[in-house]
Order: structure tokens, then sequence, then C-alpha cells
């Protein structure tokens, strides 16, 4: 596992480490799965991933959605089919639910309903801001009572769950999942620390390249070319969030500039914490590549 922050080089290591090694680089991003989304996902470009190529990029279109399952899924295969060629498999990105479910494991949980979803927001809209809360209440009011009454994405998966297997999440969660890679394999991790000026000050730089090269036109084909729900990921995600409520007139430019550049250190603030309460990992100060490059040599000569 190589993770960091956002704006941290996560990138420019695993090309160092493809340089050196034979490994099979995996991305563990949420949006960069998707195509079109490029500048906003600080994605490598098509020179860079034809010449260091990394799986579970550009593998869906906005027309879908890429979830936590989804990714454990296809990159447990990616790892498997690593192993039989002999390759390492470096899983390097910034979703840390990903690492964190992919390690852990997670339960086997019926997919999206889309129908239901569609009902229980017209039920929403029928009835009051805290109707889907009391449903849930009335199902489940130990999973319900951990939630906000706002929480509608969660609230809705815990229905839909409900709905499709007559489970309750808080059943589910007192569940310990088996299929961890940890039960499966020797996970050797590392990750990027920086100082948080010099980290803040590489967010802001990558930020205004993103708007130079042209993001806001990204969002506004994105946009014309797909139709997708108010809860698609895309619509959450830092930096694309703030583009779409920038288009729709929620507030003027220099606010969306703001506001994407808070949204992205909360985002590293967030990551950084994580990391911080992971357990085994070896730490590159300020991104450095030698100590990842010789923790990896050691690591292959022992193979």
């Amino acid at each position: 596992f190589l993770f960091g922050p956002t704006a941290s080089g996560k990138t420019d290591l695993a090309i160092e480490l493809m340089k050196n090694f034979p490994v099979e680089l995996i991305s563990v991003d949420s949006v960069m799965v998707y195509k079109d989304c490029n500048i906003g996902s600080a994605k490598p470009d098509k020179e860079i991933l034809k010449k260091y190529p990394h799986h579970l990029i550009d593998i869906k279109t906005l027309d879908d959605i890429f979830t936590v399952s989804d990714f454990c899924v296809t990159a447990n295969k990616l790892i498997t089919k690593a192993h039989k060629n002999q390759k390492l498999p470096v899983l390097v990105g910034g979703s840390m639910m990903y690492f964190k479910s992919l390690f852990d494991g997670i339960h086997d949980l019926p997919k999206r309903d889309e129908a239901y979803r569609e009902e229980l927001k017209i039920s929403k809209i029928n009835n009051s801001d805290a109707y889907l809360h009391e449903l849930l209440q009335d199902i489940d009011p130990v999973y319900a009572n951990l939630l906000n009454e706002n929480d509608d994405m969660r609230i809705i998966r815990a229905l839909e769950i409900y709905k499709n297997s007559n489970k309750k999440m808080s059943d589910i969660l007192k569940e310990e999942p088996k299929n961890g890679a940890k039960n499966k394999y020797a996970i050797h991790q590392f990750g990027i620390h920086f100082d948080r000026k010099i980290l803040h000050k590489r967010i802001k730089e990558r930020l205004n390249n993103m708007f130079d090269e042209g993001l806001i036109d990204e969002v506004k084909n994105i946009s014309k070319t797909y139709r997708f729900s108010d809860d698609h990921p895309i619509k959450k995600a830092v930096n694309y969030k703030q583009v779409f409520d920038f288009l729709s007139g929620k507030y003027p430019e220099d606010i969306m500039l703001d506001k994407s550049l808070y949204a992205t250190r909360q985002l590293a603030k967030r990551q950084d914490t994580w990391m911080r309460g992971w357990e085994k990992y070896i730490e590159l100060k300020d991104g450095d590549p030698n100590i990842l490059i010789n923790n990896v040599k050691n690591l292959v000569s022992s193979l």
C-alpha cells in the first residue's frame, strides 16, 4: 500500500517503483476510475499512463457508479493476477476508505436498488425532511440513532439493504468481515507525510493548475455528456462539487475558488488523520523516494 494526502506526489513515487521493480500499479482513487474526469482528479496524463500503466483508471463512465464493493472485488482479482505473473501489486492512491475496506474486508451486501431509491426520494418530497430517518427509526432504531436525520446517503442505503436482505445495519456492523486482504497477504504499507504549510502550498499550486488547464470546461462537458443523479459520487467529489455548484449559480467564481481550496485542505486533513490512526506503516517524510525504494528492494530480494 502506498497512500498519502492529496497533492503529496503519490503518482510520482509509484512511477519510481515501476522504473525499478517488477510491479503492477493498482489505483486506489474513487474519481480516477471514471472516464472524462481527468483534470479535477489529477489523473496522470495519457502519455504517462501509456508508459506506466495503472489498473482501475478510466474503467467506468459516469453513467455508472463505482462502489467500495466494486473496488474490493476488482482489486482482489488484480492482486491475484499480479502474483500469478510474478509481479508485486502496488496499490497507490488517496481514497482511504478503499484501502481500509480492502484491508479489513467488507460485508456482503445487496447492490444498489435504483428504483427503490427513487421511491424513497419521492416519499421524502411528499412528506417531511425527517421522513426517511423516521422510517429507519421504526426498522432499526440503534443504527438510526447514530445518524443525522439529514444523512440521506446512509439512511437510504440502510433502508435499501433491509428491503433486499431483511438485515439491519446495526446487526451487520456487529459481524467481523472475513474477506480482508490482511487475512491473506503480508501487506507492506507506506504513508507520505508533509509539513502542513508545505502541503498547503502544494495543494494551492495544483488547484491553480487545475483551473488553468480547464477544470470548469471539463465539468461543463461531463454535464452535457452524461445524465447522473444528484447523489452520484462525482457531485460530491472535491473540486467537482464546487464547480457544479458554481455552474448552477450557487455562488460566483471567486467564492468557488475559495471553497475548492478549503475543501481540498479539509480532505488532506481527513486523509492525514486517517493515516495517523492506521497501524504499521512506514512514513515517507516529504515523500522521500529513497526510503520507499530501499524497503521495496529488501522486500523483492526476499521473495
